[in-house]
């Protein structure tokens, strides 16, 4: 995909407002482009009163008739808290990791739309598996694109549908703060029991989980990890044995727990799942895996 432009929201929205002069001396902002003709780039890209850090980012989109507008997407503080918990601490507000994440959740509206969000303005107060996966990446921010000797181009294709997932939190404040919903795409949602009641743990041996149906029904479902699959993991570590208690093992179970819930449309037998194996990428992340307070 091409690189989106952000561009300041005009009264006859079609006036384009970004500098188009092409000078040797001058970095052209990078350009998103969608699937279906929508170019979005960063405000701040182009207004260095802008910044890049911070929950709430502004951007310039161009639809696929040349009309311009500036959108605004803003991350809710429940989502931003639990990215930076599932990234072990490791994020803060002051990475760029945030205008990256409202950056795809932008394009996601405009492609599944095709249309601008009303009031120009979209807030986040859901995350995607994508979202928390490339949280658990982003190991560090990478020097400005605006240094770079020439311009990049970014294709933005949307996520299928199949086998994806949504975390949903309530964005109402309450004293005391809900437990993360995991809803699949066929209606099941799984709340992992460790934050509905404190004397749960988990750990390899089991991770529990309280998954709601389509009718409202509940169960208490167990996720169970392999002996054979553990030995795999630990044997590819670089920093020694994963402890059986680390978050990597419910953050799995959870995963792999929609993905059977999703392709089965019913609860696994006996109410217990266990995992045997894992995809590639996620042993590779088993490998580099590290909890908050590791060293």
């Amino acid at each position: 995909m091409s690189i989106l432009t952000l561009m300041s929201r005009t009264t006859d929205r079609g006036r384009p407002e970004i500098e188009r002069e092409q000078s040797p001396a001058r970095v052209r902002p990078i350009e998103l482009q969608t699937e279906n003709g929508f170019s979005i780039i960063r405000r701040c890209d182009v207004d260095k009163s802008s910044s890049i850090s911070g929950a709430t980012h502004s951007f310039i989109v161009r639809d696929p008739y040349g009309y311009e507008l500036d959108i605004t997407v803003d991350i809710t503080d429940a989502s931003v808290a639990e990215i930076i918990s599932r990234s072990r601490g490791r994020l803060t507000l002051a990475s760029s990791y945030w205008i990256a994440c409202a950056e795809r959740h932008l394009a996601t509206y405009l492609w599944e739309q095709e249309d601008y969000p009303p009031d120009a303005k979209i807030t986040v107060d859901y995350l995607t598996p994508d979202d928390l996966d490339l949280a658990l990446r982003w190991e560090a921010d990478l020097p400005e694109h605006n240094d770079a000797a020439a311009i990049s181009t970014i294709r933005f294709e949307p996520t299928k549908t199949i086998r994806t997932f949504v975390l949903e939190t309530d964005s109402r404040s309450t004293p005391t703060p809900k437990p993360i919903k995991f809803l699949t795409e066929n209606g099941y949602s799984i709340f992992r029991l460790s934050e509905v009641n404190k004397f749960v743990t988990d750990s390899a041996q089991e991770c529990r989980f309280l998954v709601e149906n389509p009718n409202g029904q509940n169960r208490e479902i167990a996720v169970r990890f392999g002996e054979e699959l553990i030995k795999e993991i630990q044997s590819r570590r670089r920093r020694g044995a994963l402890p059986l208690a680390s978050k990597y093992w419910l953050t799995m179970g959870e995963k792999y727990l929609g993905t059977y819930l999703w392709e089965n449309n019913n609860y696994p037998p006996m109410a217990e799942l266990t995992i045997d194996q894992l995809s590639g990428d996620d042993l590779l992340l088993a490998a580099y895996w590290k909890d908050g307070g590791e060293d």
